[in-house]
């Protein structure tokens, strides 16, 4: 469906520019270009990298003595030079439950960006059929112009003809200008339903312009398919099969038991904190003293000097958990777990509790729909139509033939709210659930 082109004296004869886009063209640029997603995607890489430290072994190091002077040059001082590598071994499997805790986080991590993808889309379907509201809502107006128009010219001809006072035409020709105040409100509406839906399908706003939705068939009053909602007189699912599927499908759900599954493998890395590291120290030392020693403090049994005095060394050093245990770090885990439980818990509290406002809004919103469809659109359409004709055929004055034609505009507006209110609805639902439902 293409947006009608405003003319005349709406918004100054400003036509922007129009282009076309589908709910799946939709979904896949909010995919590409939605700052929330690129920016929940980013997370991924880090809680990788979060493995990757988890999963190194420390590097050695490296350590050197050498001094200068007489305390490493006299016997008397007696400081040999050293060398040596320095490695610290994790005990407790601290490292294999360390990487266990990072995977877990990793886990949590990628149910979290498709709760996002999730949640985006569940916005992008709702500006996409607000969009389409606005599209209806400018046919509407002008379609209901039109009609005003042509009251207006059984006006003028009943006025040439002398059966109608000037003041009749005057009537009717205010009733056409009043259309142009609705003409500008619907222009409007289009425009800032479209820079919603742009930003969401993550572009930025460079001119105003129109995004023609090609899916509107929900605003009809015939059944035509349509891909943003199911159409009202489809069966809905039942209720009680709802729930299950929300705890196994709805991705921040998931990725909150997979925080508590994290959690709980912290609190087994914090118990493993008892049990200190060791560092294991080894090297080699060399004496580089003065073969010939000041006053006679050493005296080789030959001409030879001073030998060198060389060995090797073995040094294991490790905390003694005497006054700390890391009490504070384990209650830390476990208080940290625990709440995961009462969290999740109210999660799932509130899911359920979505679910069922959810259904009841659709159930309602469904009736409306069906009694606008029925009976209150058929009637006011009724009525308007004979209102026109008696005032056509002189039995009714021409504000009797006005009030039937507003109060059918205001019934078709009120259908419109109620589909509109009808798709919020099934959005809502689907966001509780955590995909989308076919009826």
């Amino acid at each position: 469906m293409r947006t009608a082109s405003f003319s005349g004296d709406s918004l100054q004869g400003r036509t922007p520019p129009v282009r076309s886009l589908s709910l799946y063209q939709c979904f896949n640029k909010a995919n590409e270009a939605n700052k929330e997603i690129i920016a929940a995607q980013a997370t991924v890489p880090i809680a990788r990298a979060g493995i990757q430290i988890a999963s190194a072994i420390p590097n050695p190091r490296f350590s050197l003595l050498y001094g200068w002077g007489h305390a490493f040059t006299l016997i008397i001082a007696g400081n040999p030079e050293q060398f040596g590598w320095m490695e610290q071994v994790r005990t407790a499997g601290k490292r294999t439950k360390a990487v266990n805790v990072a995977r877990a986080a990793l886990g949590a991590t990628e149910f979290q960006v498709a709760a996002t993808m999730f949640s985006v889309h569940n916005r992008v379907r709702r500006a996409y059929a607000a969009q389409a509201a606005a599209e209806a809502y400018a046919e509407l107006i002008e379609s209901e112009r039109k009609v005003a128009l042509d009251l207006q010219g059984t006006a003028e001809r009943r006025f040439a003809s002398g059966k109608a006072a000037q003041s009749e035409v005057l009537q009717a020709q205010l009733g056409v200008l009043q259309f142009d105040t609705q003409r500008n409100q619907a222009q409007v509406r289009l425009e800032q339903s479209t820079a919603a839906l742009a930003q969401l399908i993550g572009e930025t706003p460079q001119q105003v312009e129109v995004i023609d939705v090609d899916d509107n068939g929900i605003f009809k009053l015939s059944a035509d398919h349509t891909d943003i909602v199911p159409q009202p007189n489809n069966p809905l699912p039942p209720l009680g099969l709802l729930l299950p599927v929300a705890y196994t499908q709805r991705q921040d759900l998931n990725a909150a038991i997979q925080q508590a599954f994290a959690d709980r493998k912290s609190l087994t890395l914090a118990r493993s904190q008892r049990i200190p590291d060791v560092f294991v120290d080894s090297g080699y030392q060399f004496t580089t003293f003065l073969k010939q020693q000041p006053y006679q403090l050493f005296t080789p049994p030959s001409n030879a000097g001073v030998p060198n005095q060389p060995g090797c060394y073995l040094n294991i050093t490790l905390e003694a958990p005497l006054f700390y245990h890391y009490q504070g770090e384990t209650d830390l885990a476990k208080a940290t777990w625990l709440q995961d439980f009462d969290q999740n818990d109210q999660l799932k509290w509130q899911i359920a509790n979505d679910i069922v406002s959810g259904y009841e809004e659709i159930v309602v919103a469904r009736a409306n729909i069906f009694k606008f469809q029925n009976d209150l659109i058929p009637q006011a359409a009724l009525v308007a139509r004979l209102a026109r004709r008696s005032y056509e055929v002189g039995k009714k004055d021409l504000a009797s033939a006005i009030l039937a034609k507003q109060q059918y505009q205001q019934i078709l507006s009120s259908y419109f709210d109620a589909v509109v209110a009808y798709q919020n609805a099934w959005a809502d639902l689907e966001q509780a659930v955590g995909v989308s439902i076919k009826s």
